[in-house]
């Protein structure tokens, strides 16, 4: 899926012949849209993502299918390689092989289902596209209505490698955590609610930060403490991928 790149992408698939068919869009409309294409496109039984600057590793489809079928899941995330350049890789993220729910994801998107995410067509098609309104986090709030409905199955083995971004758009970002804040108010328990409040957040620190508003960063990171004192699973996570950063 081409979201109005400037590379000519068509041309280097063309050595892949009727394998491999790209997808344009005129101009870039964003991840949530360029995903909603692919899906609309794509017509056979599973949708697997990935993003434009990570990798998939060998055997991943094949082991991660089997995975599902295994454990009857609908969809299914696996760990990866998160890597800097000229930086050790470490193996991301800590959870075990096994089931992810609600009260998992609440604390964060650290499966990257944009790169590591496989899902039965008809089930994504089923919980509805991606939000094209989010222009940051849009993977996030699709496994959160994914999660509501059904488990996501977790494979513990990196098959992919995550190249990490320091660009996001801090306004995009801190407008999306409002919108998400809005969306699941009502529809969270008040322990799940306390925990996506805590890792929003902690979002919005991360945001300030990048924004040079230490103030706020730091305001915004009192209050994520605040409503989760211990047990912070969005730290710790984020703590575990900062030693890419030594």
């Amino acid at each position: 899926m081409d979201d109005g790149s400037r590379d000519d992408l068509a041309d280097t698939l063309r050595a892949y012949g009727d394998r491999v068919r790209c997808v344009v869009h005129a101009g870039n409309l964003g991840a949530a849209a360029a995903r909603n294409t692919g899906i609309a496109e794509a017509d056979g039984d599973y949708i697997a993502f990935l993003d434009s600057d990570d990798v998939w590793l060998p055997g991943k489809l094949t082991a991660q299918i089997a995975f599902m079928r295994s454990g009857h899941y609908a969809a299914a995330c696996t760990a990866y390689f998160f890597a800097r350049p000229n930086k050790p890789e470490i193996v991301s993220p800590r959870y075990p092989t096994g089931s992810l729910g609600v009260s998992d994801l609440v604390w964060g998107c650290f499966v990257s289902p944009g790169s590591t995410l496989i899902c039965e067509r008809d089930v994504l098609l089923e919980i509805g596209p991606f939000d094209v309104t989010l222009k940051r986090l849009e993977d996030w709030d699709l496994l959160l209505r994914f999660a509501r409905a059904r488990e996501l199955g977790f494979l513990a083995m990196p098959f992919a490698r995550i190249e990490a971004s320091r660009h996001a758009d801090a306004r995009q970002t801190l407008r999306a955590l409002q919108q998400l804040r809005v969306r699941y108010a009502d529809v969270l328990s008040p322990t799940d609610r306390r925990h996506f409040n805590a890792a929003t957040e902690l979002e919005c620190a991360a945001a300030y930060y990048r924004a040079r508003r230490y103030p706020s960063a730091l305001g915004a990171l009192l209050k994520s403490l605040t409503l989760a004192p211990t047990g912070h699973v969005a730290l710790k996570a984020i703590l575990h991928n900062r030693l890419i950063w030594t």
